[in-house]
């Protein structure tokens, strides 16, 4: 190869790599801690929980840094030890230092009615520079909040595989209005034994003091009608109610085998009635939209 040819082959290749970096296929390195973009506060007071190592996770309000020593993986599932640090705010700034690495984070309330903890998601935004935002979206309180930074599937090429998970005492300060929302489960028994249909409906209003419900499923004169209601087995947080009902072989039968089946929900809450159509499937669940809103 001619020198010239040489040399236009290496710039071809400078600027392949020069662009697979920016898009962010190769990875740029450790982010750094001090290099931080617009909104993210640099309080004065530091305090450190164990022995926190280079791409352990750091969190910030206007008042305080916290240096997390990370816990084992299994600690999201054995719950919060006694003496995690403590944070108070509605807004966290979270740092992540490993380049391509994604945050996850879940806010844990009490156990209220014996079935495990009241769970919530915070809404969180990526800054950029390693830092993310986790701003508190459900009531004021205080929580558990898990933490947990990994690699994943889109992690750049020579970016560093690994986690790091710790877990704070977050007391929020506001509290702010939570949707209701509702879905919609049709499954089909892989033995032929029947199905069942479920509907589920969280952060309700309304004291569920009178509850009653069906569902037409499939349509037209082929349709099957079905009760709803909670199941023995069903353990809600306030708010939450689950309704459920099984479908025999012969019900099952009468839907066909189309993956889609037409539905419409009638639901009765406290002398009010909510109604609901559209179609589900047994992959995944359908999203009613209910008139009026749900309360």
């Amino acid at each position: 190869m001619s020198n010239q040819a040489a040399g236009r082959a290496a710039a071809i290749l400078a600027v392949a790599i020069g662009t697979i970096a920016l898009s962010g296929c190769i990875s740029l390195g450790p982010k750094t801690v001090d290099d931080t973009p617009d909104g993210v506060p640099s309080p004065a007071s530091t305090e450190t929980a164990g022995s926190p190592a280079p791409d352990d996770l750091i969190v910030r309000t206007a008042d305080t840094e916290l240096r997390l020593d990370s816990l084992p993986a299994e600690a999201g599932y054995e719950g919060m030890p006694d003496d995690v640090p403590a944070i108070t705010g509605d807004d966290l700034y979270v740092f992540v230092r490993q380049d391509g690495w994604m945050l996850f984070a879940e806010q844990r309330g009490g156990d209220v009615v014996g079935c495990g903890m009241d769970v919530s998601e915070p809404e969180i935004t990526d800054l950029g520079k390693g830092w993310w935002k986790v701003a508190n979206r459900s009531e004021a309180d205080t929580y558990a909040l898990w933490l947990q930074a990994a690699s994943g599937p889109g992690l750049p090429i020579g970016g560093t595989v690994g986690s790091s998970q710790a877990y704070v005492k977050w007391t929020t300060e506001t509290t702010f209005g939570v949707p209701a929302t509702s879905s919609l489960d049709l499954t089909r028994n892989s033995d032929g034994d029947g199905g069942s249909v479920e509907l589920h409906l969280r952060d309700l209003t309304t004291p569920l003091n009178a509850v009653k419900a069906t569902v037409a499923l499939g349509g037209g004169e082929e349709s099957v009608d079905l009760p709803l209601s909670i199941p023995d087995w069903a353990c809600d947080q306030p708010g939450d109610l689950t309704l459920f009902s099984r479908l025999s072989p012969e019900q099952m039968a009468t839907l066909g085998t189309d993956d889609a089946v037409d539905y419409d929900v009638e639901l009765f809450l406290d002398g009010t009635t909510y109604t609901a159509a559209g179609t589900v499937d047994a992959a995944s669940s359908a999203e009613p939209t209910w008139t009026p809103a749900l309360p």
